[in-house]
């Protein structure tokens, strides 16, 4: 079992993000979130499960003192049974990585740190809301010391002001200064920014039967770069377990790989999206109809509901098998292996990682 909690309060909020949460840290709001947080937990009226996994979410967790914190594991506590190895993850700010709060958080089992550098462009951090790059630099250095050896960060391709390439520099200079970091996840928000290709950019488009939806194939600088960085990644001993996520062997982060491999999940916090005996549930994203756990959709999947999940996941971290992809369109999936946009290997195809960016278009033809 794996389960997720989400604080949703920003010291400030990213101009991209589309996820549940204020530009606010109230001590009233936090105060009355927390005391409904650990309601929710305390509510939950399943058997007994071994938990796996916490991942306390988005970069607002940090806010948190100490006594919050333990307050919300030690009802979590009470609730499952933690597994000898379970892995603990905070997300955080780079702001709010010293010394104190690191010894604060390996007392209370967090084992695992994920905070976002995004860019070291300061010019980009300003227009998102970020810290400066100096913030981020110091965050690393006080890493060093920390007895917490799990250690994540967080890129984005080709934010505002971000050059071709630039983004492999930052990954290429952190990794260089401090390469104690045993994960790294690299992120293409392209839908939220117009980025302008010099006069040699080349497009492609493939020309599909007329009863298929079209798909523009851009062969461009965006795509590139994250396979450079791919490839970069996998010379220096960081694999790719999903389509944004490398890590250093063991240390991949089991919450995204149990996410991706559909195992079951319980999620605590607003807008939370819960996966238990084949049934998705998702509280609304709105506070006063959380604290009345009030549901925004609550669906019971049938055998042909798990399948298309299985082919959406299972894509996203390489291979699936001949037992699921045999069910998929047999005239696009031949197309696509003519094309050369899916490989196959003896009973596994993937997608090709020319192609990687239509992941979720291609997907949608063949299901």
């Amino acid at each position: 079992m794996f389960s997720y909690i989400h604080i949703p309060f920003c010291e400030s909020k990213c101009k991209y993000c589309r996820f549940a949460s204020v530009w606010s840290i109230d001590k009233i709001l936090v105060k009355k979130y927390l005391a409904h947080l650990i309601f929710d937990i305390n509510s939950y009226d399943k058997k007994i499960e071994k938990l796996d996994s916490i991942y306390f979410w988005w970069w607002t967790p940090s806010i948190l003192t100490y006594d919050d914190l333990k307050n919300i594991i030690d009802n979590l506590k009470n609730k499952f049974w933690f597994k000898k190895d379970i892995e603990v993850t905070l997300e955080t700010t780079p702001k709010n990585i010293n010394l104190e709060n690191l010894k604060s958080w390996e007392k209370l089992w967090i084992n695992r740190i994920s905070f976002w550098i995004q860019t070291l462009n300061d010019k980009s951090l300003k227009e998102i809301n970020r810290e400066w790059s100096s913030v981020t630099l110091k965050a690393l250095e006080i890493l060093k010391e920390s007895n917490i050896k799990n250690i994540s960060c967080d890129f984005i391709i080709w934010l505002p002001f971000v050059e071709i390439w630039e983004t492999k520099k930052d990954i290429d200079f952190v990794l260089k200064n401090y390469n104690y970091l045993t994960h790294i996840s690299v992120y293409m928000l392209e839908d939220y920014y117009q980025v302008d290709l010099d006069e040699n950019a080349k497009f492609e488009k493939i020309k599909y039967p007329n009863n298929w939806k079209s798909i523009w194939i851009e062969e461009n600088y965006y795509l590139r770069e994250y396979l450079d960085i791919k490839n970069y990644l996998e010379k220096l001993g960081f694999f790719r377990y999903e389509l944004s996520n490398f890590s250093k062997k063991w240390f991949e982060c089991k919450h995204n790989k149990a996410y991706w491999n559909h195992s079951e999940m319980v999620w605590f916090w607003l807008w939370s999206h819960s996966f238990l005996n084949n049934t998705r549930y998702a509280y609304k994203d709105d506070f006063l109809w959380y604290y009345k756990k009030e549901f925004l959709y609550k669906e019971n999947l049938n055998e042909n509901d798990l399948f298309l999940e299985k082919i959406m996941f299972w894509f996203r971290i390489n291979w699936i098998n001949k037992d699921l992809f045999d069910k998929l369109d047999k005239e696009k999936l031949n197309y696509f292996l003519d094309k050369k946009i899916l490989e196959k290997n003896n009973d596994y195809i993937k997608i090709n990682d020319n192609y990687i960016t239509l992941t979720d278009k291609i997907i949608s033809e063949l299901i």
